[in-house]
């Protein structure tokens, strides 16, 4: 097992998107929401008003995009953070995760 400072810089950009990705994911499915009262910087309101923007110009298939352009910096902050917090396994380590 590696951790993230172990990765050559390549592996930990797509460390990185790969954690975006499924934070973006997550974000447009509605299984991820922010509190707003609690991080001070309206980013569910953002990401709300983005979901509009897409549906108000009839292109809902570009809202990842829209999501991006408004709060794109605070969630790849968010997945670099994740991304340095997970362990990576080498070619051939068996991993298993264990459920809850």
């Amino acid at each position: 097992m590696k951790a993230y400072g172990q990765l050559m810089d390549k592996r930990k950009a797509e460390a990185v998107d790969y954690c975006l990705n499924r934070l973006l994911r997550g974000v447009i499915e509605g299984g991820i929401r922010f509190r707003d009262e609690l991080n001070h910087n309206d980013l569910q309101a953002k990401i709300d008003k983005a979901r509009e923007e897409a549906e108000r110009m009839f292109t809902p298939w570009f809202v990842h995009e829209y999501i991006m352009e408004a709060v794109g910096e605070e969630l790849r902050s968010m997945a670099t953070a994740d991304a340095e917090d997970a362990l990576y396994a080498d070619q051939g380590e068996d991993v298993i995760s264990l459920p809850p």
